[in-house]
């Protein structure tokens, strides 16, 4: 499956290429265009290099300045007044960007450059990840990856990939096995921010939300696990940091939430002012709920990526495939 999907991202990135951008720009069909990153480095990072291949400084800035030139960046204030008086809506399209897992290097590398070339963005956190107290699974897998090194053969390389947030103490005593110490890489290497980073962050300008409290898949959860994972994480990072406002973003995907969760965290209750999925440019049941651009996909550009998403949102307009429908 994985090869024929990557089959048909290809095939459609070619066809899109045709186009001039400005073509497809003019037919969008969204809003705004919500792309978002994890960590930009020019160094391997060993916690992520087996998972997913982060963009270097160079990259980045190329993507950032592609966006500028076609797209207006919007901060999430912005985008509430949008939902509010869309008839305002004039010029460039908006782009909301953000950020997941709260890494280190949003501090380091990321937020500098944004603030030189005048871009906002949110930072979502996981809680319980915050000052370095515990470390995500699938950053365990890749380390555990990174310590058998060359040698590696694939099958043990897809059983470490395999493991999943339920059996994520499989990882652990793997690391054993291996001599691997998880606590010394938080405690040397620091993956994610401080809590005093993060406030110096909040006083240049840049905004936070919750990303889960420790990063598990919805879809393999309950209801009541998803509610207790999206309040709390929520709660902790606004009352922490002192926050007028309450941002969500989903770990993994929102693939197979249902319409109730929505209903009682948008709407009934109002755990959050906005959620974050992160399905490609898509439209969602909820207004208040923004569907989101991967943009570390292998190798491709900025303007690669949403020449592919805006080509492939307009082919699965005739099958209703380019809107969310939850039950």
């Amino acid at each position: 499956m994985p090869g024929l999907n990557s089959l048909i991202s290809n095939t459609i990135l070619r066809m899109a290429k045709i186009l001039p951008f400005r073509f497809l720009y003019n037919r969008h069909g969204n809003l705004i265009v919500a792309p978002y990153y994890h960590a930009v480095s020019d160094q391997p990072l060993p916690h992520i290099r087996h998972l997913y291949r982060a963009k270097n400084i160079r990259e980045f800035e190329s993507d950032l300045d592609f966006l500028l030139k076609f797209y207006q960046p919007i901060d999430f204030h912005d985008y509430v007044r949008m939902l509010e008086n869309p008839a305002k809506v004039k010029g460039k399209t908006p782009f909301l960007l953000s950020f997941d897992d709260g890494l280190r290097e949003f501090y380091d590398t990321i937020a500098p450059i944004l603030m030189r070339k005048g871009i906002p963005a949110i930072c979502f956190l996981n809680s319980s990840f915050i000052d370095n107290k515990a470390l995500f699974f699938r950053y365990k897998a890749s380390l555990l990856i990174e310590k058998h090194g060359s040698n590696i053969d694939e099958t043990t390389r897809q059983e470490i990939l395999a493991v999943r947030y339920a059996d994520k103490e499989q990882l652990d005593a793997m690391a054993l096995e291996l001599g691997l110490d998880f606590g010394a890489f938080l405690e040397t290497e620091k993956p994610y921010l401080s809590s005093g980073q993060i406030e110096e962050l909040i006083k240049k300008g840049f905004h936070f939300g919750a990303h889960s409290i420790d990063h598990p898949e919805y879809r393999f959860l309950s209801l009541q696990e998803q509610l207790v994972q999206t309040t709390k994480s929520v709660e902790l990072v606004s009352n922490q940091f002192g926050l007028g406002y309450r941002l969500f973003s989903f770990p993994f995907t929102d693939y197979g939430v249902s319409k109730a969760f929505f209903d009682f965290v948008l709407q009934d209750k109002k755990v959050a002012d906005l959620s974050f999925g992160c399905a490609g440019l898509k439209r969602d049941i909820h207004p208040r709920h923004i569907q989101r651009i991967a943009m570390e996909q292998n190798k491709l550009s900025a303007e690669e990526i949403l020449r592919k998403e805006i080509f492939y949102f307009w082919l699965k307009i005739p099958f209703g495939k380019n809107r969310i429908h939850r039950q």
